[in-house]
């Protein structure tokens, strides 16, 4: 399974959680979704969390605390996340955004399918 890749036609970068991961394992993921940002200069990430169990508190505190703010200095601007079915991962998922999404550098929306997903972030042309 591949993690993370880049889709050059809708500009988008996508990165895969899935499971249970370990600190080191979620870290991974996310650093690598980051550093395709900022190879690519593109502003929105999908992010596939539908096959996640839940989110270790360290993992979301990292994600709070350094990932999210490296992110908007890249210039992350919107964020899709495809929700796991499974209620514990949902709210793992959600919570682990929730001061982000509260804070809105990063527009970031929910959803169950990718078809949604894809066209939302679609929706969010740049602006030169």
């Amino acid at each position: 399974m591949r993690t993370n890749q880049v889709d050059i036609v809708s500009r988008v970068v996508l990165a895969t959680f899935e499971g249970f991961l370990k600190y080191h394992e979620f870290k991974q993921i996310a650093e690598n979704s980051l550093a395709l940002v900022q190879e690519t200069g593109y502003s929105k990430i999908l992010v596939d969390t539908s096959k996640i169990k839940v989110i270790q508190k360290e993992s979301q505190e990292w994600i709070n605390n350094e990932w999210f703010p490296k992110a908007v200095n890249a210039g992350v601007t919107h964020m899709a996340f495809l929700i796991p079915q499974d209620y514990f991962g949902k709210v793992s998922v959600e919570s682990t955004n929730k001061h982000m999404a509260q804070r809105g550098d990063i527009e970031i929306q929910y959803f169950t399918d990718e078809k949604s997903a894809r066209r939302w972030l679609r929706s969010k042309t740049q602006l030169a």
